[in-house]
């Protein structure tokens, strides 16, 4: 349709307003076949009249119109077959042209060849309707006489043109014309149509390849002997074989070989060949009319019975796939049938299902048709109407048995009312309703639940509630004493059915008040009603909800209510209880109160703070600007020693109001616990703003503070993190300020300390180096080694002291002094001191016999109960003798508690350890310590052998040390000797033992072994 409209707007621009003609040059790919129709008609047109024409000048054989003709018929829309006719003649009239005829003769044979083909598809659609198919006996004959018809009309006027421009005799060239001309197109034509729509149509031969080829060449063969036989007679003795072959091939593949044996005929006639016998007799007709007419007699016999027979061979095609359609019918008839028998069988099953579901109900069912009659019923339902069984028939009234239980006074209820309660009883049945209660004359009551079906039926439920009604009973009695108040409303407009007891003494009003109140007069319209609650559905497992009601004197109680549904004499109705919770939810209040704030000071505790914390990060999210202070009070532990607990209270107290009236209502000033506060300061219009309130806050804090009668001054420090400039997370915000708080308290108290990255950089260092501490511990990462300790008077190694080293793969080879601390913060020095301790003794027992090892303890494992034991197990595992083993601590450590390291130390020394006091002289120096605890040695502290070279002071202290050692007999270690003269001193002063890089510096155990057993020389050289 578009290249239509487009070859419309073509024309219209061309100056062409005729539709037909847009059509006509837009149709290219028809154009296109038309022009190669017309070459292929051109070019077999200009072969038959070169090289077939006889003494007349007239082709005997003529397939070029069979083609125009077929392309005519293939073709279906009008367009297509003008142009198809119009080229066909131009073609004809060029292939005269070069087969050299004369101009007049040139254009009328041409146009009687045109006239003969329009004239065959002319009378064809007059007899048949499109689209065109060589599928029938019927149709076959249509095409005989459209084509003869044309052909009579062309070779008449192509005898009158002749006679006019040849002056050939007319008979002749009739003749020669149209036998020419109906070969073309009785052969010719349905070869090519069928060829064209064999790809659409389903093949009418059943042969196989190889046999269909045989067969094409027999059937070739078989003609061209019909045709060239000399006796007409010997040539239809042939001709039943001929269809015979045809039947086997089909129509289509039949046409193909006329047309190939036409073909042979017509390249044989031109070249010359003659192959048709001398007719004396028939001196009208030449010897190629009687060829042509044998093809032609040939052709038409054996297709018109080839197809006769293929006709019948699709009808019996047809009839069997009838018959079969028959055969699948009936049994499909057979099997519905037996499917409705199955279906039959399984309806009777579930009618008596049915029957059998409804007998073993505990409820009464009965079924009633349309006009209220017996269907249906079970066992139950005609145990309940017993006394009127006889009534209960199918097809029996309802409405009669109802009037015969009547009268056999079967319905308590009806006494004395019975046409009233026939009525009302017959309007339930017609109009089913609510469900409806029935008493019966045995005491028993029963529900009666009815509902119309579909088909204007009946179904009709009995239910026996004589137990709930009972059970009704006794709860009413429970209602009206229950200690609880308790009301019965109604669902439509909460009016107030009936109260009990405890309800009238609880509210203050009378009965016959409640009788005329609704349950919204109690709540006064302040809170929803329990139907706005959904409480219409309630169920029995429902929690209670809070409403606040008014008793008669104005004061309001707060309740909680639980409502469950009822039926109140017939109509539905809520059972309230209200518990009467005021104090309760006072309590509750106050408690949640105090879960919030700080008993003491009153102020927002750290669960409020956390909250108010997440509301005011989540606006700093959004660009507003906060600020976190936590106060530290730096003296307050003073306060308590001093003045008691009661006077600390006071103080914190004074300084909690000084801080709440120092920031403003929208801050929140918070106690965290001790002598910590918190102040969330929100909406900062300046960044120095948080900075001047926290000094501002520390010059409040530092004024002084009356308490009993004394002035007492307390100073704090104050660490501060800000959102979003440090971080908008409230734990991360509280971590950070506590960062900047510890900072504060460390450099000076009294302070403010603005948080840095660089505290938590220090922080999450310090984290790290614990996390490495405690997986060294665990992995056994330490290295032990060894400072030999020597005799001053033979300067022979006599033991060493163990000194722990770790590797770290960030800090190299790591001292105590950067590691012990923190495994006693992490709790676990006292298992890394057993480590040491066990493999200190593991190595002595490879050194020589007189030798001992010297190991530091902390004052942590002194202080463990289990050290003792742990000192027991190392020399147990190890085997060294206790007398080798030397405990080393420190006069600080004894000092913390002297009366507990006496004890430990005592059992220690009991073992036969040796113990030595570690750097003696820098801590207490308390003679008790040397008196109270086994000391056995003294260690000079390297702080004093370091000035001995230089200071007198070094020297009398030095030999103070060494004459109150000697006096209390104990041996003296001079720590640190590190050149010739300071190792001259002490061995002049009378120290025992020495130890010192000077001697030898600090080494693993195989180095530290060999000096060991190779004496003092080997130290020499070493040194």
């Amino acid at each position: 349709m578009r290249r239509r409209k487009d070859a419309c707007r073509e024309m219209k621009v061309l100056g062409m307003s005729s539709p037909w003609r847009s059509v006509y040059t837009s149709d290219r790919k028809g154009l296109a076949k038309a022009l190669a129709v017309a070459v292929a008609f051109g070019t077999v047109a200009y072969l038959s009249a070169e090289f077939t024409k006889d003494a007349d000048g007239i082709a005997t054989l003529w397939p070029a119109n069979g083609i125009t003709y077929a392309a005519l018929i293939i073709a279906r829309r009008p367009w297509r077959r003008h142009q198809i006719l119009a080229l066909s003649f131009l073609a004809n009239v060029l292939a005269n042209y070069l087969a050299h005829r004369g101009l007049a003769a040139n254009i009328g044979f041409a146009a009687s060849n045109t006239l003969e083909v329009y004239t065959g598809l002319a009378l064809l659609k007059l007899q048949e309707k499109e689209p065109f198919a060589f599928r029938s006996v019927r149709f076959l004959g249509s095409f005989a006489i459209a084509s003869v018809t044309g052909a009579l009309l062309s070779s008449t006027v192509a005898a009158l043109i002749a006679s006019l421009t040849l002056a050939a005799p007319s008979w002749s060239t009739f003749g020669s014309w149209f036998f020419a001309d109906l070969l073309g197109l009785l052969t010719v034509t349905p070869a090519v149509v069928r060829l064209c729509q064999s790809r659409h149509v389903r093949p009418s031969t059943s042969a196989a390849a190889w046999e269909s080829y045989a067969l094409f060449t027999a059937l070739a063969l078989a003609t061209f002997v019909v045709v060239v036989l000399p006796q007409a007679t010997l040539g239809f003795i042939v001709l039943p074989i001929l269809v015979m072959i045809a039947y086997r091939l089909g129509p289509d593949a039949t046409s193909t070989a006329i047309l190939v044996i036409s073909a042979i005929f017509l390249a044989g006639t031109a070249a010359g060949f003659h192959y048709a016998p001398d007719a004396p007799n028939q001196a009208w007709l030449t010897d190629i009319q009687i060829m042509q007419l044998r093809i032609l007699t040939v052709f038409i016999i054996v297709m018109l019975l080839a197809e006769v027979i293929d006709t019948q061979a699709r009808l019996r095609e047809r009839l069997s796939a009838e018959i079969a359609l028959r055969d699948q019918l009936n049994e499909h008839l057979k099997a519905q049938e037996q499917a409705i028998s199955v279906k039959k069988a399984e309806l009777e099953k579930a009618h008596n299902r049915l029957k059998e579901a409804i007998d073993i109900l505990p409820e009464g069912i009965v079924i009633l048709d349309a006009d209220n009659r017996y269907v249906a019923w079970n066992e139950r339902y005609a145990q309940i109407y017993h006394r009127a069984l006889d009534t209960i028939v199918v097809g029996g009234s309802l409405e009669d048995a109802v009037r015969v239980g009547l009268e056999r006074q079967m319905y308590p209820q009806a006494f004395g009312r019975e046409q009233a309660w026939l009525a009302e009883r017959l309007k339930n049945l017609n109009t089913p309703a609510a469900p409806h209660e029935q008493l019966l004359d045995n005491g028993r009551c029963y529900l009666i639940e009815e509902c119309r079906t579909s088909e204007g039926g009946l179904i009709s439920l009995r239910i026996d509630i004589t137990e709930l009604k009972q059970r009704e009973a006794s709860i009413r009695l429970l209602f009206e004493n229950n200690p609880l108040p308790m009301f019965v409303v109604g669902r439509d407009k909460y009016a107030i059915l009936a109260v009990n007891n405890a309800a009238v003494a609880h509210y203050g009003y009378t009965r016959k008040d409640f009788s005329l109140m609704s349950l919204r007069d109690i709540q006064k319209g302040e809170l929803v009603l329990p139907r706005e609650h959904g409480i219409q559905h309630i169920t029995p497992t429902d929690e209670a909800q809070l409403f606040k009601h008014y008793r008669r004197d104005g004061r309001s109680i707060e309740v909680e209510v639980y409502v469950r549904p009822l039926i109140h004499e017939g109509q539905d109705a809520l059972l309230i209880a209200a518990i009467d919770v005021t104090e309760r939810r006072k309590a509750d209040r106050k408690a949640a109160y105090m879960a919030r704030h700080d008993p003491l000071t009153s102020l927002p505790n750290r669960h409020l703070l956390a909250e108010r914390m997440q509301l005011a990060t989540a606006r700093a999210k959004r660009g507003e600007r906060m600020a976190l202070l936590l106060l530290d009070l730096d003296n307050f532990k003073l306060v308590n020693d001093t003045l008691g607990h009661a006077a600390g209270d006071e103080l914190l107290q004074t300084v909690a109001d000084r801080l709440t009236s120092a920031v403003r209502e929208t801050d929140t000033v918070a106690r965290l616990g001790g002598d910590e506060f918190a102040v969330l300061v929100v909406d900062l219009d300046q960044d120095g703003s948080a900075l001047r309130l926290a000094q501002r806050l520390i010059s409040i804090i530092n004024e002084p503070i009356r308490i009993r009668s004394k002035n007492v001054t307390c100073s704090g420090s104050i660490g501060i993190a800000m959102a979003p400039d440090h971080s908008c997370d409230p734990d991360e915000l509280f971590r950070l300020a506590d960062l900047a708080l510890y900072a504060a308290k460390e450099e000076q108290r009294g302070t403010v300390r603005l948080f840095e990255p660089e505290l938590d950089a220090k922080v999450r260092a310090r984290t790290l180096l614990e996390g490495e501490v405690r997986e060294a511990i665990l992995s056994n990462d330490f290295e032990l080694h060894y400072q030999p300790i020597f005799c001053l008077k033979t300067m022979k190694p006599v033991g060493a002291e163990a000194l722990l080293r770790w590797r770290h793969p960030r800090l190299g080879l790591a001292s105590p002094a950067d590691f012990i601390p923190i495994a006693e913060e992490i709790g676990m020095i006292a298992e890394l001191g057993a480590k040491v301790l066990r493999q200190a003794c593991i190595e002595a027992m490879s050194w020589p016999d007189d030798t001992s090892v010297s190991v530091n303890v902390s004052a942590i494992e002194l202080e463990a109960e289990s050290f003792v034991d742990t000192v027991k197990a190392a020399l147990a595992e190890s085997g060294l003798p206790s007398h080798r083993l030397t405990i080393e601590v420190t006069e600080s450590m004894i000092m913390k508690d002297l009366q507990h390291s006496r004890n430990v130390l005592g059992q220690i020394c009991d073992l036969g350890v040796e113990i030595a006091m570690d750097d003696f002289g820098t801590g207490y120096s308390s003679l008790s310590s040397l008196t109270n605890v086994p000391f056995q040695k003294i260690k000079i502290d390297r702080s004093f052998v370091r000035d001995l070279a230089v200071s007198m002071e070094a020297r009398a202290i030095l030999a103070t040390i060494v004459d109150l050692a000697r006096t209390l007999g104990m041996r003296t270690t001079a720590e640190g000797v590190e050149t010739t003269e300071q190792l001259e001193i002490v061995k002049e002063y009378g120290c025992t033992l020495v130890q010192g890089f000077l001697l030898n510096r600090p080494g693993p155990a195989d180095v530290i072994r060999k000096i060991l057993h190779d004496g003092i020389a080997g130290q020499r050289d070493a040194a």
